[in-house]
């Protein structure tokens, strides 16, 4: 397996130079640097050219130029398919709304901790292979279904079984009972399919650590009013009361003409 890339975009030349250093001690490839959002488009854009684009890019959110490290994550996003990592010393209100709408993989504090950095970015980096495969996925499914014909029963049975092999739990749930359960979820949480599509809401906040419960609840409220927080993972307790750690998403869908709860579970347990 080729190791991690990672860009780092860092004003300040002995952060950048002393973030570099430890993360090739912890085994990543850094394919480069800048300190200025307007180069490190340039040389992002000529990494991809080389077929070398990074995974990861470390973004310090307040950087000189015209760009800072927000209006130049920004521009990521819409070019390449880089997981963006703010690096931040602050925690102003303005600064994490602002930095919300990118939709980051994660933050970074500084003073830098390797060991919280390296965790931030080992789960960044499998979420955004997730979010490819599923990418690939949802663009074959819509080449596909553009040609229905005699297939539209194959197809059918393609997404369900690329739904129930998902290595993220699905869910549909639709005043406060589940309608939609897929396999993956049901072997998260430690249920039987059949039990756990029985729940309520009631019942999945009774399987979520109490200390967390608090958090799901803003989490889901940020999620429906379009709103991304950074801090997604929750513990839930599953049928063996066995903790498992959980990055969870919500978001308001419609199922058969009425509102609808579109839930996502991935399971990050293995990295803590």
């Amino acid at each position: 397996m080729n190791p991690i890339s990672i860009y780092i975009v860092e004003d300040e030349l002995l952060i950048s130079a002393s973030l570099k250093s430890q993360l090739q001690q912890f085994g990543y490839e850094i394919c480069g640097s800048s300190i200025r959002g307007e180069s490190c488009l340039t040389e992002i854009a000529e990494l991809s050219k080389q077929g070398r684009e990074p995974e990861i890019v470390l973004m310090d959110i307040h950087l000189r130029g015209e760009l800072d490290g927000i209006d130049t994550a920004k521009i990521i996003n819409e070019r390449f398919n880089c997981a963006i990592i703010f690096l931040t010393g602050q925690s102003s209100k303005e600064i994490y709304e602002r930095s919300f709408k990118i939709k980051p993989f994660g933050y970074l504090l500084k003073p830098i901790d390797m060991e919280q950095t390296k965790m931030t970015i080992e789960i960044a980096s499998y979420q955004r292979n997730l979010e490819i495969e599923n990418k690939i996925y949802q663009k074959d499914l819509e080449t596909m279904l553009e040609k229905r014909s005699q297939e539209n029963r194959d197809l059918i049975a393609m997404y369900q079984t690329i739904v129930d092999n998902s290595r993220m739990g699905l869910t549909i749930m639709q005043d406060h009972r589940f309608v939609f359960v897929n396999n993956r979820t049901a072997e998260i949480f430690g249920y039987p399919i059949d039990v756990f599509s029985s729940y309520s809401t009631g019942d999945l906040v009774s399987l979520i650590h109490p200390e967390d419960q608090g958090k799901v609840q803003f989490l889901v409220h940020d999620d429906l009013n379009g709103e991304h927080s950074a801090k997604r993972r929750v513990r839930i307790f599953c049928q063996d009361r066995q903790i498992k750690h959980l990055e969870a998403t919500f978001r308001m869908v419609q199922f058969k003409g009425k509102p609808a709860i579109h839930q996502t579970f991935l399971d990050i347990t293995d990295f803590f």
